[in-house]
Formats: C-alpha cells, structure tokens, sequence
C-alpha cells in the first residue's frame, strides 16, 4: 500500500455507457509511486511524511528515507508504520539503532550506517530497508560518496 493525502477529484468519470469511480490528481500519483516503493524497500505498506506527521499521535513511525522519486524533482519524506501509539516501547531499540544509522548515512559515515542497520536486523530479521541501507552503504564505500550529497535517494526506476 501507499498512502498519500491531499486535495483530489474523486468521483464517477466517464460517459453514461463506461462509468468509473476514480480518483485523479497528483495525490493519487504520489501515492502510486509510494506503492511502488515497497518493491525497493523491501516494505509492504509506505506513506508520505504528510500521513506521518497527521497521524503520529496515533501510531508508531519508522523514517525509511529522503527521496526523489522517478519522473519529479520533488523531495519526499517516506515513512512506514510499525504499530499503534501505546506499542512504542516495543519498537524503541529498533528505532533508536535505526535513527542513528540514517544520521551516519545522511552524514556520509557509512560504515557506521552499516553498524547500526545491522544493529536493526538482528532485531528484526529481513528487514528490509535495513538491507536496502547496507547495501547502498557497502556500494559508496566501495565507489565514493556521489557527487553533492544530501543524503536523499533518486530513484531511477518505478
């Protein structure tokens, strides 16, 4: 799933004989793009940090990543859900190693990343964006930090 929120037209398109319940606009593409996003992720639900940030009274939030998504110049805060408020304590180590990995990664301190993303697999195991994560990291100690480096990902493929 990908969940997005924003205005959108949402309603019967068509003509009298094809009629269709839709939704258009560019919430209902950045949502398809979140969607999407799973297969890189290796995830089964993500949502913008427009969902996150509405909802994080009500539930626990892992930051997955600062991206760009393929066909926009747009940068998008990604996040996935790990449990409702009241379960945070359980979620706590994970997301402390996990915070700590995305600032050595936004930093550019791979082998650190590497550390702490490891750090959250063996608490969870096959995660996946901790793979993603060591993965990426091993790649830029091996080839270089990229040229101008925020710490955001471009995704080249949908």
């Amino acid at each position: 799933f990908g969940l997005h929120t924003g205005l959108a037209v949402v309603g019967n398109v068509g003509a009298r004989e094809r009629i269709n319940y839709t939704l258009v606009g560019a919430v209902a593409n950045q949502a398809s793009r979140l969607e999407g996003m799973n297969k890189v992720y290796g995830t089964e639900l993500l949502a913008s940090g427009e969902v996150a940030g509405a909802t994080s009274d009500r539930f626990v939030w892992r930051h997955i990543d600062r991206i760009v998504a393929v066909g926009t110049t747009e940068v998008h805060e990604i996040y996935e859900p790990l449990g409702e408020i009241d379960t945070a304590p359980d979620h706590a180590e994970l997301l402390a190693h996990w915070s700590a990995g995305r600032a050595a990664y936004a930093e550019g301190r791979f082998e650190a990343a590497i550390g702490c993303f490891a750090a959250v697999a063996t608490i969870r195991p096959g995660d996946g964006p901790s793979r993603v994560f060591i993965a990426r990291c091993t790649r830029f100690l091996g080839d270089g930090t990229p040229e101008g480096w925020d710490g955001t990902w471009r995704l080249d493929s949908k």
